[in-house]
């Protein structure tokens, strides 16, 4: 499954050396080749192309570059919707709208996440026994990497303090769900839908477009009430 196995493999580098790598990117980057499973049953031959080193620079790559604006760029309103999260320190994540990262620590990070994924792929392909507890084990890796970024307040280290974002919950999970349900109500009765891989990765897509959605109405919604703001003179 393309969450959480494939970050949790891959994750750690960021923990390990922050500064040469992008976290965004080696998480975006290890889920691109599944991206192709969006479009099973279409005819179009992205499938095994994503999953080919070709595939690495001319699919992976720019949906991974794509995908780091788009979350960068939605991180504080998503950010501020969450709660606090305890040790997991949730909002801190809002932060992630500051790269602070050279362009090319970003395209290697999405290409070595990528690169990641074809890896733990060749291995669940050699030994399938293992791919069902790998799930697990990606499972429980990702909740302790994310302990470990909230105990130590690492996104804020690393990006300094979010900006600020309004909370509208009420709005933001009311958009959320009208974008996101229809697209998961549509899921069963796409091609392939019996291909459990094929139905999760569309899943998660409808998930984080009903994501990208709902900030663009908040933070559209915000931006309406602050040019009528009396004295306002912008």
């Amino acid at each position: 499954m393309t969450f959480p196995s494939h970050p949790a493999g891959i994750l750690p580098l960021k923990l390990w050396r922050p500064r040469w790598w992008d976290g965004v990117a080696l998480v975006l980057g290890s889920t691109t080749p599944d991206l192709a499973y969006l479009l099973d049953g279409s005819g179009l031959p992205v499938w095994p192309f994503s999953h080919q080193l070709v595939g690495l620079v001319f699919w992976c790559l720019p949906l991974t570059l794509l995908g780091c604006a788009l979350v960068r760029r939605a991180a504080p309103v998503v950010a501020a919707q969450l709660p606090a999260g305890g040790r997991f320190a949730l909002r801190d994540y809002g932060a992630l709208r500051f790269s602070g990262h050279p362009w090319h620590v970003t395209a290697g990070s999405a290409l070595v996440g990528a690169a990641s994924h074809l890896v733990l792929d060749a291995g669940e392909q050699r030994f399938p026994a293992l791919e069902y507890p790998g799930y697990l084990v990606g499972a429980i890796v990702m909740v302790w990497l994310a302990l470990v970024i909230g105990r130590q307040r690492l996104v804020r280290r690393w990006h300094g303090d979010p900006p600020a974002a309004a909370r509208r919950p009420a709005l933001f999970w009311t958009v959320t769900a009208v974008v996101a349900l229809p697209g998961i109500a549509l899921t069963p009765f796409l091609p392939a839908a019996f291909l459990l891989h094929t139905s999760g990765v569309r899943v998660l897509t409808a998930l984080a477009v009903g994501l990208l959605a709902a900030a663009l109405v908040t933070t559209a919604t915000d931006d309406r009430k602050w040019e009528a703001a009396p004295g306002n003179l912008t």
